[in-house]
Protein backbone atom coordinates (compact mmCIF):
# COMPACT_ATOMS: atom_id res chain seq x y z
CA UNK A 1 0.00 0.00 0.00
CA UNK A 2 1.33 3.41 -0.91
CA UNK A 3 2.30 5.85 1.83
CA UNK A 4 -0.46 8.31 0.84
CA UNK A 5 -3.08 5.57 1.06
CA UNK A 6 -1.80 4.48 4.46
CA UNK A 7 -1.94 8.05 5.77
CA UNK A 8 -5.49 8.42 4.41
CA UNK A 9 -6.50 5.16 6.08
CA UNK A 10 -4.97 6.27 9.39
CA UNK A 11 -6.95 9.52 9.26
CA UNK A 12 -10.17 7.59 8.65
CA UNK A 13 -9.46 5.21 11.52
CA UNK A 14 -8.70 8.13 13.87
CA UNK A 15 -11.95 9.84 12.86
CA UNK A 16 -14.00 6.70 13.49
CA UNK A 17 -12.13 5.99 16.75
CA UNK A 18 -13.23 9.37 18.12
CA UNK A 19 -16.82 9.04 16.90
CA UNK A 20 -19.94 7.21 17.98
CA UNK A 21 -18.88 3.97 16.27
CA UNK A 22 -15.56 3.52 18.08
CA UNK A 23 -16.73 0.31 19.74
CA UNK A 24 -17.72 -1.16 16.37
CA UNK A 25 -14.31 -0.27 14.95
CA UNK A 26 -12.59 -2.00 17.86
CA UNK A 27 -14.68 -5.16 17.34
CA UNK A 28 -13.87 -5.11 13.63
CA UNK A 29 -10.15 -4.77 14.28
CA UNK A 30 -10.29 -7.63 16.79
CA UNK A 31 -12.02 -9.77 14.15
CA UNK A 32 -9.36 -8.93 11.57
CA UNK A 33 -6.59 -9.79 14.02
CA UNK A 34 -8.15 -13.19 14.72
CA UNK A 35 -8.43 -13.87 10.98
CA UNK A 36 -4.76 -12.99 10.51
CA UNK A 37 -3.79 -15.66 13.05
CA UNK A 38 -4.98 -18.26 10.59
CA UNK A 39 -7.97 -20.49 10.30
CA UNK A 40 -8.91 -22.78 13.13
CA UNK A 41 -8.74 -26.46 12.29
CA UNK A 42 -9.84 -29.51 14.17
CA UNK A 43 -7.15 -31.05 16.33
CA UNK A 44 -6.20 -34.69 15.76
CA UNK A 45 -8.18 -35.53 18.91
CA UNK A 46 -11.26 -33.75 17.54
CA UNK A 47 -11.01 -35.62 14.25
CA UNK A 48 -10.63 -38.95 16.07
CA UNK A 49 -13.75 -38.21 18.16
CA UNK A 50 -15.72 -37.30 15.04
CA UNK A 51 -14.67 -40.52 13.30
CA UNK A 52 -15.54 -42.53 16.42
CA UNK A 53 -19.00 -40.98 16.51
CA UNK A 54 -19.54 -41.78 12.85
CA UNK A 55 -18.47 -45.38 13.40
CA UNK A 56 -20.90 -45.76 16.32
CA UNK A 57 -23.82 -44.48 14.24
CA UNK A 58 -23.32 -45.78 10.67
CA UNK A 59 -25.98 -44.72 8.23
CA UNK A 60 -27.66 -42.39 10.69
CA UNK A 61 -28.30 -39.03 9.08
CA UNK A 62 -26.93 -36.03 10.89
CA UNK A 63 -29.34 -33.68 12.59
CA UNK A 64 -29.45 -30.10 11.47
CA UNK A 65 -28.46 -27.45 13.98
CA UNK A 66 -32.12 -26.40 14.31
CA UNK A 67 -33.11 -29.99 15.12
CA UNK A 68 -30.32 -30.13 17.69
CA UNK A 69 -31.63 -26.96 19.34
CA UNK A 70 -35.15 -28.41 19.50
CA UNK A 71 -33.84 -31.73 20.76
CA UNK A 72 -35.20 -33.62 17.75
CA UNK A 73 -33.52 -36.59 16.14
Amino acid sequence: MERANIENLIKKVETIAHGPHADLLEKFIDLLEREMEGPEYFSPEDLAAIEEGKAQNPGRPSRSWTESLRGGS
